[in-house]
């Protein structure tokens, strides 16, 4: 829907905002037209118009305004919300064409940009939807509500420390708003600023302690930054008030991983498991407990589970195939990771995998050209230089093999020196 200003509180972080409900207050536009001239009859017209809306007549109001606007053709306001009442009719090219005739007769007028904003994202123009909403905040640069739906755009188009900057303006203008907080913690995960993010989520659940989903979201950005104990401190808060959440059952569990807790987060798992046996990832993470345990016949049976449930995790085809390399079953390896490079191209991981087990089974050529994309995805990486290293040397092409293991011992110099100035500036901080 167009929200109202009083409304931005409880706008959610998407675009679901068309639904009958006046943007503007029309005792609020009938003050601004009153310090116009008013030809005779414009009051009784939105006298009316304001007794459709409060009954839900969105058509009649906008026949109202309609003929208001041949009394006052020169009013931004009442083009702007003609358009309103269009969009909420769904007549949106029309909409649109009255945010525009408004925004001409006075460019200035903030919420004629702001509609057309909103307009633009409901029809998929995100570059629209931003430009339009920088214009509305550019004007009004206090109001939250610019602020925050210009976060959400910058947000929905993956613009992430300009989210950033929007939604802090936002949570400075509307402090005790914990919908803002949640959406700034969001955007720092976005931007990789997992510290920030933590901080912006406490806020929130401190905001709206009652709110579990932001519980667990704050609990999962704890996960992110090491902070196990503390985040399962969150979810066991959050299973205290709602024993058959299966997301904060799970989540434990993968702070425990964190922690290297195995048998717990089995356990964690496992519940989570028993509360909904469909959730994929569950059996994946289960898997890996297993793994870590040394219990690789039930893990690979927790991922063969999870492929099942959701055949597209490439993450599950990678681990499963690294069991089976590991067993020597090549072609069951060559296998998973062939899958699993099919749902991820750019899986470099699984690449250089895929051409170890090729060159362990003997097919050489294709393992020359596995083991090329994983140096081209990983080119710091010195393990799939060695092993092309190796395989060239197989297929007699000397020369091939002598530059392959130059630029593996170049890769794994570089990558010891990185790892020496990071060990040196840890030691310079203590």
């Amino acid at each position: 829907m167009y929200p109202k200003e009083a409304d931005a509180k409880s706008m959610p972080h998407r675009h679901h905002w068309l639904r009958f409900s006046g943007f503007i207050e029309l005792a609020t536009l009938s003050g601004l037209l009153a310090q116009q001239p008013s030809p005779s009859g414009l009051d009784a017209l939105l006298a009316d118009a304001r007794a459709r809306m409060s009954q839900g007549d969105a058509a009649g109001a906008l026949a109202d305004y309609q003929q208001a606007e041949t009394l006052a053709p020169q009013s931004a306001e009442l083009h702007d919300q003609a358009g309103f009442l269009l969009a909420v009719l769904k007549r949106n090219p029309e909409a649109m064409d009255e945010f525009r005739k408004a925004i001409a007769l006075d460019a200035s007028f903030a919420p004629a940009h702001y509609h057309l904003a909103v307009a633009d994202c409901l029809t998929g123009d995100n570059t629209g939807c931003i430009d339009e909403m920088k214009r509305a905040a550019g004007i009004d640069p206090s109001s939250f509500l610019y602020r925050y739906f210009l976060g959400n755009a910058y947000f929905s188009a993956n613009q992430f420390p300009e989210a950033v900057t929007e939604f802090k303006a936002a949570a400075a203008l509307e402090p005790q708003n914990p919908e803002v907080w949640n959406r700034l913690a969001a955007a720092y995960q976005g931007a990789n600023d997992f510290a920030a993010s933590v901080v912006a989520y406490g806020r929130a659940a401190q905001l709206d302690p009652g709110n579990l989903t932001t519980r667990n979201s704050y609990g999962l950005s704890l996960v992110q930054t090491r902070a196990a104990d503390q985040a399962i401190q969150e979810f066991q808060r959050i299973l205290a008030k709602d024993p058959a959440n299966v997301d904060a059952a799970m989540n434990i569990g993968s702070a425990y991983l964190l922690k290297g807790d195995m048998r717990d987060a089995e356990t964690a798992f496992r519940g989570a498991i028993a509360k909904d046996p469909s959730r994929a990832i569950a059996h994946y993470n289960l898997g890996l407990a297993l793994k870590n345990q040394d219990d690789l016949d039930h893990a690979r049976v927790e991922f063969n589970r999870a492929i099942q449930l959701d055949p597209a995790m490439a993450e599950a085809h990678y681990t499963l195939g690294i069991l089976w390399w590991q067993s020597g079953d090549f072609d069951q390896a060559i296998s998973e990771m062939r899958s699993a490079v099919a749902l991820r191209p750019d899986y470099g991981e699984a690449w250089f995998i895929l051409g170890t087990a090729l060159k362990q089974r003997g097919s050489l050529t294709d393992a020359v050209q596995a083991l090329h994309e994983a140096i081209r995805l990983r080119p710091d990486d010195p393990g799939p230089y060695n092993t092309l290293g190796q395989t060239l040397q197989l297929l007699g092409d000397a020369a091939g093999s002598r530059a392959a293991f130059a630029q593996g011992m170049h890769a794994k110099s570089v990558l010891d020196a990185n790892q020496a100035a990071l060990l040196a500036r840890g030691a310079s901080r203590k």
